[in-house]
């Protein structure tokens, strides 16, 4: 029998079953207990994916010495706790993105990841999509040229449904609303491929949704190689997520189909790449290799607690999304003013001891 890499999930919503399904498609990792402070909950849950185990307490997990590793999908503002206790207890950490709601909280949980040295994770899932590990080539292998624009858009309905009962309603909770749930993603994604941003100049307006926290926000970001680029996310339309980069030699045109997006091992037949050659009209098709980004990070983060794999994104990149995040909350608060990330990540250390 295979020594799978024995993990267990920590809040047990809906997300929790969308990773624990993409865990269970591969052979490399093991659910092997869980924790939800909801008894009911975690029985269905151990039930649905057949998980032996199951914690009454979180501190009976946590001394469970079988568990290499957590996985948490808690609410963003219980972030830092449940992730600091973890890692005291030298446990590995795999948490679902944001890395926290503020700033503040996403340098203590840095902080003590560098103070415990534990292995650190956390989903930045959508850099691993076909079709940006396909951009990444083509900006690395030189097809696409210098990027001078970028455009990207991820919007869905999730706003119209938000209740004063769903924690996502409140500002204090969900800052920046569809930014920090969904644009959230594509702050990490263009980072990845055209490097650091340097500025953000932004403008969020709450229209649609009855809840605390904006659902149309549109900011422009300055990278540190002079690229401009466009980050649209909304929560009061039918699901969009889109990228299209703009290069001196050719441009890429990415888009997924957001109904799919809960099956990643499924999503690149529901996407399309094109290409446009510089002098051409026409586009063309890009051919997209099979993913499955939750697969594929579950599993990059177990070998990583045995120190099999390295992790791609843990806290340093993690912050400089949320970063892009908290800079288009404070330009939008400032009617447009542009905000250097570098002013907000100052303005929110913390000391290392703070916990």
């Amino acid at each position: 029998m295979t020594d799978k890499v024995r993990l267990a999930p920590v809040g047990l919503g809906r997300w929790a079953r969308v990773l624990a399904r993409g865990a269970q498609r591969g052979d490399t990792v093991e659910l092997y207990s869980c924790f939800s402070r909801d008894a009911a909950k975690r029985e269905a849950f151990q039930r649905e994916f057949g998980i032996e185990r199951g914690a009454a307490t979180y501190e009976e997990l946590l001394a469970d010495p079988m568990i290499e590793g957590v996985i948490i999908t808690t609410p963003n503002d219980t972030h830092k706790d449940v992730i600091i206790q973890a890692l005291e207890a030298g446990k590995a950490v795999y948490t679902d993105k944001p890395i926290a709601h503020t700033l503040e909280d996403a340098n203590r949980i840095a902080a003590a990841v560098r103070d415990t040295g534990a292995v650190f994770a956390v989903g930045h899932s959508s850099r691993r999509l076909s079709g940006h590990r396909e951009m990444k080539r083509w900006i690395t292998d030189g097809r696409l040229g210098e990027v001078s624009l970028a455009e990207a858009n991820f919007s869905n309905e999730r706003g119209l449904e938000l209740t004063p009962q769903t924690w996502r309603y409140y500002a204090d909770k969900s800052p920046g609303g569809a930014f920090i749930q969904l644009g959230v993603h594509h702050a990490d994604t263009l980072q990845y491929l055209l490097g650091p941003v340097k500025s953000v100049t932004a403008h969020a307006r709450k229209l649609y949704t009855k809840s605390e926290v904006p659902d149309a926000i549109m900011a422009i970001l300055e990278f540190e190689s002079g690229a401009l680029g466009y980050i649209g996310t909304g929560w009061a339309s039918p699901g969009v997520y889109r990228m299209n980069l703009l290069g001196t030699k050719a441009n890429l045109m990415y888009d997924l189909d957001f109904t799919h997006w809960d099956e990643s091992h499924l999503a690149d037949d529901w996407s399309t790449l094109e290409s446009q050659y510089y002098g051409e009209s026409e586009r063309q098709s890009v051919d997209l290799p099979r993913t499955d980004m939750f697969r594929e990070q579950l599993e990059e983060f177990g070998l990583a607690a045995r120190g099999q794999a390295t992790v791609e994104v843990g806290a340093d990149e993690a912050v400089r999304a949320l970063a892009v995040v908290r800079a288009a909350i404070e330009s939008s608060k400032r009617n447009g003013e542009a905000v250097p990330l570098q002013e907000v990540i100052d303005n929110a250390q913390v000391s290392p001891a703070v916990s």
